[in-house]
């Protein structure tokens, strides 16, 4: 079972972070320092601890026994690991590593006490609705690729298992997370660094809230995603960037993906290897 937090601390015993070399979890890992007495972290690429309250594990969540060592006193749980885009493995890869694993995880979560599980989420969920209407969190799931699918099975799970196990699940629908925005298209659905690491942090340190759906974006004036206002609320979570500062520079840099990509919120996802008619995606 989890560890019991400390009377008036943290409320957490301790916190697992998965995918901690990734580009997100090598940003969150310091932001999450002090949010519990330990900080467990976990992936398939080796890692040292850099402070006495991090831990470190290696290995794939796709095998039974590794997710349950890793979840094993943990409870609460940050599941950033994964293909992190369409273009990093092939649909059985994806399949392998985004959903079976992802639902490895969810369920040694639960068996192992688990209260609360933070799930990363994409924006690419939608990518297939036309990019020139906003987009809440009432439409049903829009993939625009496979990695996309397998965002739409873990935002499933999380609804699952916040209804039947009654476990805290909130999903970060996660926008163009970098230092900088890289094209004019980011300009609506960057998030920076700092944002994501206040997102991460408001996501663990919030009172219990059941089942969450956000947009993981910076404070951007041109945003098309939303209808989370009540989810942000809940959380305190008060983006503080705002991508319109690089519109100047941006508007000169091409913007990938053709017109297939012009079209839909997902971009040029969409467009690799499309072969339908944009006239029949409305």
């Amino acid at each position: 079972m989890a560890e019991v937090a400390p009377p008036n601390g943290p409320p957490w015993g301790r916190i697992l972070l998965t995918g901690a070399a990734g580009e997100i979890g090598r940003v969150l890992r310091p932001a999450l320092r002090g949010a519990a007495p330990r900080l467990r972290l976990l992936d398939r690429r080796p890692l040292e601890a850099e402070t006495a309250e991090e831990e470190v594990m290696q290995g794939d969540l796709s095998d039974p026994a590794m997710a349950d060592a890793a979840t094993r006193g943990a409870d609460c749980v940050i599941h950033l690991a994964g293909i992190p885009r369409e273009t990093g493995g092939t649909p059985e890869e994806i399949l392998h590593t985004n959903i079976v694993a992802c639902h490895g995880l969810f369920e040694a979560a639960r068996r192992n006490g688990a209260r609360r599980l933070v799930f990363a989420s994409s924006n690419h969920v939608i990518g297939f609705y036309r990019a020139d209407r906003p987009v809440g969190t009432e439409e049903p799931p829009r993939p625009d690729g496979f990695y996309g699918v397998s965002k739409v099975f873990g935002e499933a799970m999380g609804r699952l298992y916040a209804d039947k196990y009654g476990m805290d699940v909130a999903c970060l629908r996660i926008g163009a997370f970098r230092a900088r925005p890289g094209n004019a298209r980011e300009l609506g659905g960057w998030i920076s660094h700092r944002d994501m690491a206040q997102l991460a942090r408001r996501c663990v340190e919030a009172p219990p809230f059941g089942f969450l759906l956000l947009y993981g974006v910076s404070n951007n004036r041109r945003a098309l995603w939303g209808g989370d206002a009540e989810a942000r609320a809940r959380i305190g979570y008060a983006p503080e960037d705002d991508a319109e500062g690089f519109a100047t520079e941006l508007s000169a840099v091409p913007t990938p993906g053709g017109p297939v990509a012009a079209l839909f919120h997902g971009g040029s996802v969409c467009a690799l290897g499309f072969e339908g008619d944009p006239a029949r995606v409305p």
